[in-house]
C-alpha cells in the first residue's frame, strides 16, 4: 500500500508541473507569413488656372476729335448726324459703353482687365504718342493751358486712383488684380476620363471678380493758335499685357 501510493502521489506532481508550466520545444520554425502593400498616387491636378477676361471689340476706341473752337458743341453735333457731345469740352472720343451720357466725350471708354484665375495677375500698360505724328501740336502734361498759346494737346491715362499725363516719354502704368475670391473654384471628378478636374463652379454670377480699369482723357488748348496744325494727325498707341 505504502509503495502504490508514493507512485500515484509522483504521477499527481508530474501532471501538476505539466499544467503549470509551458513546455519548451524546439527552436523549429512553426508558421510563416508575408504580404506586399502597394501604394498609389490618386491622381494629380493643376490649381494654376487663368482665366482672364478682356474687352470683345477695342477697335478704334481710342481715336479722338480735337475741337479746339468748340465748333462740335456750337452746331450741335451736325457734322456728325446731330451726334450728342459733351458741352465745354475740346476733345472727344466716341462712347459706345452705357455709362457714357453723351455720344462723344472727353473720356475713353475703359478698358477693364477681369481676372477670373486662382491666382494673382500683373497688369502692365504701355502708353505713348508719336512724336513725328504731332505735326504742330504739342503735347503738354498741363490741362489748364496756363500761360500757353500754341496748338497744345493734353492727354492722360485715368483709372479711378491716378490721372497720369502723357508726357513725350509716355508713360507705363503696373497693376496686380489678385486671385478669384474662395468658392469660385472647385474640385471634381471625371468618371469618363477618370480624372480629376479643377475649375470655376458652375454659376459664377454672384461672385465678385477683381478687376483693373483704365480709360484715355483729353483736352486741346482753346486759347491757341491752330492755324499751322490743321491738317495734324496724332497718333496714340496704347498696349496692355497680362503676366502670371
Amino acid at each position: 500500500m505504502k509503495h502504490n501510493s508514493r507512485r500515484f502521489t509522483l504521477i499527481i506532481l508530474a501532471l501538476a508541473v505539466a499544467a503549470g508550466f509551458p513546455a519548451s520545444v524546439a527552436a523549429e520554425e512553426l508558421g510563416s507569413g508575408s504580404e506586399t502593400g502597394v501604394g498609389e498616387v490618386e491622381g494629380s491636378i493643376n490649381t494654376d488656372v487663368y482665366e482672364v477676361v478682356l474687352p470683345a471689340v477695342t477697335d478704334e476706341i481710342f481715336d479722338f476729335i480735337i475741337d479746339p473752337y468748340g465748333l462740335l458743341n456750337h452746331t450741335n453735333g451736325a457734322a456728325y448726324e446731330g451726334k450728342s457731345f459733351q458741352e465745354n469740352s475740346t476733345l472727344f472720343f466716341q462712347r459706345s459703353d452705357s455709362t457714357a451720357e453723351a455720344d462723344y466725350s472727353n473720356m475713353s471708354d475703359p478698358v477693364t482687365i477681369t481676372n477670373m484665375s486662382s491666382k494673382a495677375i500683373n497688369v502692365s500698360v504701355d502708353i505713348s504718342v508719336e512724336e513725328s505724328s504731332l505735326d504742330g501740336i504739342v503735347l503738354t502734361e498741363d490741362k489748364e493751358f496756363k500761360d500757353d498759346a500754341g496748338a497744345s494737346i493734353y492727354m492722360a491715362l485715368v483709372d479711378g486712383v491716378n490721372e497720369m499725363p502723357i508726357g513725350a516719354d509716355g508713360i507705363s502704368v503696373e497693376a496686380a488684380i489678385g486671385a478669384a475670391p474662395e468658392g469660385a473654384y472647385e474640385y471634381g471628378y471625371n468618371s469618363e476620363s477618370g480624372e480629376y478636374t479643377y475649375g470655376l463652379t458652375g454659376d459664377t454670377s454672384g461672385i465678385e471678380f477683381g478687376t483693373y480699369s483704365f480709360q484715355l482723357t483729353g483736352a486741346a488748348n482753346r486759347n491757341g493758335d491752330w492755324s499751322g496744325a490743321m491738317d495734324a494727325k496724332p497718333q496714340i498707341k496704347v498696349v496692355w499685357r497680362i503676366m502670371p
